[in-house]
């Protein structure tokens, strides 16, 4: 697989994870995106792409995300772990 290629499919796992992870944190916090939006110092547009699945967060905002979880490091964790799994060729983006 081409370096491009991986590269691009890691980004789609990322993306897809990322937007998982902003749906839980909202969810969990009883929060509006409008709300999430404030939090996050994003505009709600951007907030609601990022749900929508339309657009991946920054870092800025992955680093939001991850501070708002109970064990940021196992979550950080597992996403890098799914990120070595396509690497190794044990995943497949779909």
């Amino acid at each position: 697989m081409s370096e491009n290629i991986l590269r691009d499919e890691m980004e789609q796992i990322l993306k897809r994870e990322l937007r998982s992870l902003a749906l839980k944190t909202r969810s969990e916090l009883g929060l509006t995106q409008r709300q999430m939006s404030d939090r996050y110092v994003m505009a709600e547009s951007s907030y609601s792409a990022l749900e929508s699945g339309e657009n991946m967060c920054g870092t800025l905002t992955t680093i939001f995300l991850l501070s708002d979880q109970i064990d940021p490091y196992q979550t950080l964790k597992t996403l890098i772990h799914k990120l070595d799994k396509l690497r190794e060729g044990e995943l497949t983006v779909t």
